[in-house]
């Protein structure tokens, strides 16, 4: 049965349209979750927020979103909020922001000390980053944009599932995303088949997405169930295929078009 993904939608800057996957695998990609990089065996430390880590500006990194429920939401962390240093260590105009937050992260060892500017304002935001033990022993789901076919008879079309909480999905094609149960943040964009619009349509989302970045994406809360599998899909909204809609990026919508048990160990 058809569901649709609850909380609002979000417009995140993810780079270039024509690539997603090829803007992540320059430095830090062009968003970045806040995370440890730990290797095997080692405890990694996860914050629960997407930021803009393509660009460091003396106002520090930009928070795209933040995942309901996880630390960064707890300690008061929001969307819009400018991230300037993490545990002591300084966002602002740095060349490195992706490693530097994930260095941070680590050198922190769960603890959190954050430096965030707010409508002009200097906060200090201070708790615990999320402990992932090694071996991943969390309980866990997948998401997926490639299993079941979409019921396109219902106007729901493929997408591409581009970020999971901050994390570029790997280059090569995957069959499925496994996540920890709870709410995850997921970046997608739509693969709606063109011969579903007419030629004005199509030449008016061309010109968006060509001039109009931000609106290329849309992310999303999920709140993944242990032992779940959710297929990812595009809603075309026929009712807002007008020149402003879609020039708004209003004219499609991500969705849940099935939800089936799967095994996760």
């Amino acid at each position: 049965m058809l569901s649709k993904i609850s909380a609002a939608y979000l417009l995140v800057f993810a780079g270039l349209v024509q690539s997603a996957h090829a803007a992540a695998a320059t430095i830090g990609g062009p968003l970045a979750a806040l995370q440890s990089s730990a290797s095997a065996g080692q405890t990694r430390y996860e914050l629960g927020a997407v930021v803009d880590a393509r660009n460091a500006r003396s106002s520090g990194v930009k928070v795209l979103a933040v995942t309901p429920d996880a630390a960064a939401d707890r300690i008061g962390l929001r969307a819009s909020d400018q991230l300037l240093a993490i545990n002591g260590l300084r966002l602002d105009d740095t060349a490195s922001p992706s490693s530097t937050l994930e260095r941070g992260l680590q050198e922190g060892n769960g603890a959190l000390r954050l430096e965030v500017m707010r409508d002009g304002r200097k906060l200090l935001l201070s708790g615990r980053a999320e402990a992932m033990g090694p071996g991943g022993t969390q309980s866990c789901g997948y998401v997926t944009d490639q299993q079941g076919v979409v019921p396109k008879s219902q106007d729901i079309f493929n997408v591409e599932i581009t970020q999971i909480e901050g994390r570029s999905t790997p280059l090569q094609s995957s069959n499925r995303h496994r996540v920890a149960a709870g709410k995850r943040v997921l970046v997608v964009r739509e693969l709606v088949q063109e011969s579903y619009l007419n030629s004005s349509q199509l030449q008016q989302i061309r010109k968006m997405k060509k001039f109009a970045f931000a609106r290329a994406y849309k992310s999303f809360v999920l709140d993944v169930e242990a032992g779940m599998s959710y297929r990812i899909g595009a809603r075309l909204i026929r009712q807002k295929l007008d020149t402003q809609s879609i020039r708004d990026n209003a004219y499609w919508e991500p969705v849940v078009w099935s939800k089936v048990p799967q095994s996760c160990p």
